[in-house]
């Protein structure tokens, strides 16, 4: 079949891939962009959530044309206690995502329901032999080889509920993990949308990859069931396993997503080592792409690759974070990592989310009844 032609070719319309055609296509009108999904929508079916804190005035405004949901604060529910922490709280929904996508770029830009079999540096094979010749390539289509990276999982089942009558929350609540703490590591999530619907996620921490839809189906519902609320209907729903990196040979595995290609998101590491999530840094490397004025293959690897292993290196105090959480507690006891940082100060807490945290930040976290041993201070 006949070739395209681009400026920068996108492979992957997730969160990642979304972002940098978002964010580049607003600095560089005039560059021919094209992103490249194998499913029939952006986004797929997902509901992404972030922290004020944990993106800077440039991020925000990238995101902030996509949120369908804001809370002025959140809350934490664990066994000893509970506590609202003073940021607001946003999350943004895929159909929205998508919708947002066809609205900023032209059609022909998006190639949805299209596989890309072969990708270069400069160069795409789609499953149909169409051949995109590109200035530069970035690949964002998920996990390089997960099997290189020593991992726990966190799973998450969720379902926005229309309710029989009125519920009782007046706040996001990022964690709930006041109930059945005896089970293992795992606590509700609830975001109220309206005051007869609520979204409801079962999430938990484990050591093996495979999700039972029935039993976190189950635990959402006996959740609701101990609020006394009755469900009337449910819709909108998402699933999903998140890797959480203890350790790992981090080139071993950018070369694992592809030799030579540049890569965002899940393929180049870049994922809160404590919570899975890549929301805030899918903005920010969008922003780094969008205003380079060189997006040929080499120098979009370069950039991306430096970048990358920057953030693996900064990030070794959080995944020795995850790893007292995840394998020196006992499952049914690592939430009390959790409840002792949640117990500090609320700046510390924004700046651990955010992943900006000092020594003296590291000091905290290790005295008292803080969650990390002193010896955690002078390793990373």
């Amino acid at each position: 079949m006949s070739g395209v032609m681009c400026d920068l070719a996108i492979i992957g319309g997730g969160l990642s891939g979304g972002l940098i055609a978002l964010a580049a296509r607003r600095a560089q009108p005039e560059r021919r962009i094209l992103i490249i999904e194998a499913a029939p929508a952006l986004g797929g079916a997902h509901l992404w959530s972030f922290i004020d804190s944990d993106i800077g005035p440039e991020e925000k405004a990238l995101l902030q044309p996509l949120v369908n949901f804001g809370w002025r604060d959140f809350a934490v529910v664990f066994p000893n206690y509970k506590r609202a922490l003073p940021f607001p709280f946003y999350s943004l929904r895929s159909d929205r995502f998508d919708e947002a996508l066809r609205e900023a770029m032209p059609a022909e830009s998006i190639l949805t329901g299209r596989r890309a079999t072969g990708v270069s540096a400069d160069g795409v094979i789609l499953e149909d032999g169409t051949m995109i010749s590109a200035h530069g390539v970035v690949d964002a289509r998920g996990p390089g080889d997960l099997s290189l990276l020593d991992l726990h999982y966190r799973k998450f089942v969720g379902y926005e509920l229309t309710l029989n009558g009125p519920h009782s929350v007046r706040r996001a609540t990022l964690i709930d993990a006041a109930a059945d703490p005896a089970e293992g590591f795992q606590y509700m999530a609830m975001l109220p949308i309206e005051n007869d619907r609520l979204f409801i996620e079962d999430v938990r921490y484990e050591a093996w990859p495979d999700l039972d839809m029935t039993d976190h189906g189950n635990r959402i519902v006996n959740h609701a069931a101990r609020f006394g609320w009755r469900i009337r209907s449910s819709a909108r729903g998402q699933a999903g396993i998140l890797p959480i990196a203890l350790g790992g040979d981090f080139a071993d595995y950018w070369n694992s997503g592809g030799v030579g290609v540049a890569k965002v998101g899940l393929r180049a590491g870049l994922f809160h080592p404590v919570t899975g999530n890549s929301l805030a840094d899918a903005a920010r490397t969008a922003l780094m792409i969008a205003t380079a004025q060189d997006w040929s293959g080499a120098a979009l690897h370069g950039m991306l690759q430096e970048h990358a292993a920057k953030c693996w290196a900064q990030r070794d105090y959080y995944r020795r974070f995850a790893r007292r959480m995840l394998r020196d507690m006992e499952p049914a006891q690592g939430y009390t990592v959790l409840q002792s940082l949640y117990a500090m100060d609320a700046d510390l807490i924004a700046r651990f989310h955010g992943m900006r945290l000092g020594w003296a930040d590291r000091l905290a976290l290790s005295m008292g009844e803080g969650p990390m041993p002193v010896s955690a201070m002078f390793r990373g």
